[in-house]
């Protein structure tokens, strides 16, 4: 009797245990369902939601973002897009620095901004089914940053760079650059990524001694001419290409807004 009471007992909890395990699993499941839905649903805000808010937000690195003016007045390109954006669609334009590739593309992706105005290399790894290219432009071709004083570490050609080390900022668009380039030479060029700083920062620490090599864009060349005269920016890495800024696919409303905006 008691072997029998002990095993209804035993089959019981057995069931019990069984059951929780069930429904666990289909919880899980559910909440997999739910994030995975999420994740592929596209966000919704286009010119109308913007309108609505009445707010657009644009996106850049802090190094793009311009320098304070007299008064503490923001000033640079992107600052002055702003207010070119502001006075001729009539809605409040925000700037939002991000020095973080792949969270300024988080931000865009999820609506926080609207406009990622760093210039982007139209032959990066951008995920065309989420954004689009705006804009697109010719730039002139990435320069080297080097110390000019020091022998050890100065190279006067591509090849010369093969084995040593050249610093970028992190998931910077211009990677895919100096991988071909790698390629070409037939050696190893090898690429460290810097999670912190931008390309100011880096010619800085090239300044310093503390990494040789980062790169710069031709125009960001011209100013650092200025700002390090200590250091060599004239070694291109690249021949010139085109440069875009991104938007969601999703918006393609903002996209005829922003080129009638900017062609007036």
């Amino acid at each position: 009797m008691r072997s029998r009471l002990f095993t209804l007992r035993s089959l019981t909890y057995l069931a019990g245990l069984v059951a929780i395990i069930a429904l666990m699993l289909y919880l899980h499941h559910q909440a997999r369902k739910r994030a995975d839905s999420t994740d592929s649903t596209p966000i919704i805000r286009d010119y109308p939601e913007i309108r609505r808010e009445g707010t657009l937000r644009l996106c850049t690195s802090y190094n793009e973002g311009g320098i304070k003016a007299q008064g503490g007045e923001l000033s640079g390109l992107v600052y002055d897009l702003a207010k070119v954006l502001q006075q001729r669609s009539g809605l409040r334009v925000e700037v939002v620095l991000e020095n973080n590739w792949e969270k300024a593309l988080t931000y865009l992706s999820s609506g926080q901004v609207d406009l990622v105005t760093r210039p982007t290399a139209s032959t990066s790894d951008i995920d065309t089914t989420r954004f689009r290219l705006f804009g697109q432009e010719h730039s002139g071709p990435i320069f080297l940053i080097q110390r000019r004083a020091d022998s050890t570490t100065f190279v006067t050609s591509q090849i010369q760079l093969s084995g040593r080390t050249i610093t970028l900022p992190l998931a910077s668009p211009y990677r895919l650059f100096l991988e071909h380039l790698s390629e070409e030479i037939g050696e190893a060029i090898h690429l460290e990524e810097d999670s912190l700083y931008q390309a100011e920062q880096l010619a800085m620490q090239v300044a310093s001694g503390k990494i040789d090599y980062t790169i710069c864009t031709d125009k960001e060349a011209q100013r650092f001419k200025t700002l390090f005269p200590e250091l060599d920016c004239t070694l291109p890495l690249s021949y010139s290409f085109r440069t875009a800024w991104l938007l969601r696919r999703a918006a393609p409303a903002l996209s005829d807004s922003l080129s009638l905006w900017l062609k007036k």
